[in-house]
């Protein structure tokens, strides 16, 4: 570093140096993505404007738009944040799971586990990014289907066999609800030593579609714990976490082989807050506080 450049421009330029050089997201340990929300018809109505832009679909710019340089001349106006993929608030739900979970459905296949988190404030779209809807599916439903079709199709499985099983919970209010069974509340977690960390009395789904797993999906999601605030008139209030068990075996009768176990978790985190932006009071308030206590958990 010369002694004329500036700190943060060389440490971001070394960033951006290397995730030109990155593999792609089949082969990366761990990949940030940040996808941008369009301004909202309330933020239209009021004259709002977006203050961000994008710069190789890997920096994000946001520009100070107060910046004065005689008022505050050691104030930036702009900040720049790396990460390994941006997209922009067009962006389609197919493009963003093409260059995210996509890659992640080789190796649950494979035996290993993988994770996938949708972290945002309230409002900024983690629902419809993760889930979606029938004319533009998410991350969910589309790494179901990859999966499933690479099952039955690639010819790398022809003589394996499968058992796909899932579970799907809520967390609220710091206790366990499992959205498949409503009445089941407060579930206790346990360490297995099999199994690793366990859900006591989860209830586990046998699946043989995609398309079934949706439909579970979605009579799951009627019993989240949703409540309108002044952010999203329909705000989880809960993280919603979806588990994928895939066991795979030899398809011959009577041999015994390798049994690989991948196991596929997918999150659809709450909404971090601030009160000032939700005009939360009295539960709704609580229920803030519970949110971005488990999610500086989930962070560290």
């Amino acid at each position: 570093m010369s002694a004329q450049e500036d700190p943060q421009d060389y440490w971001e330029a070394q960033k951006l140096a290397q995730l030109e050089n990155a593999a792609g997201a089949e082969q990366m340990p761990m990949l940030v993505a940040v996808r941008l929300r369009p301004l909202s018809s309330k933020e239209a109505e009021a004259g709002d404007t977006s203050i961000v832009s994008i710069v190789e679909n890997k920096l994000i710019v946001v520009r100070d738009p107060w910046y004065d340089a005689e008022l505050n001349p050691n104030r930036p106006k702009e900040k720049r944040y790396a990460f390994d993929v941006v997209f922009e608030g067009s962006a389609s739900q197919d493009e963003v799971y093409q260059q995210t979970a996509r890659g992640l459905v080789d190796g649950v296949l494979d035996g290993y586990n993988s994770s996938v988190f949708a972290y945002g404030a309230t409002g900024a779209g983690k629902t419809h990014t993760m889930l979606g809807d029938l004319e533009a599916p998410g991350v969910m439903v589309n790494t179901l289907h990859d999966m499933f079709t690479r099952m039955r199709t690639d010819v790398q499985f022809s003589q394996s066999k499968f058992k796909v099983t899932l579970s799907y919970m809520e967390i609220y209010n710091e206790l366990i609800k499992d959205l498949l069974m409503p009445s089941a509340v407060d579930l206790k977690l346990n360490e297995d030593p099999v199994r690793g960390m366990v859900v006591q009395g989860i209830t586990e789904y046998g699946a043989d579609s995609a398309d079934e797993i949706l439909e579970l999906l979605h009579r799951g999601n009627l019993y989240r714990t949703v409540e309108p605030t002044a952010a999203n008139e329909v705000s989880s209030r809960s993280h919603a976490v979806l588990q994928v068990t895939v066991e795979q075996s030899e398809a011959t009768a009577h041999v015994t082989g390798n049994l690989r176990i991948g196991k596929l978790s997918m999150v659809d985190l709450a909404g971090s807050e601030r009160a000032s932006k939700t005009d939360n009071t009295g539960q709704r308030l609580k229920e803030g506080a519970n949110i971005n206590r488990s999610l500086l958990v989930t962070r560290s």
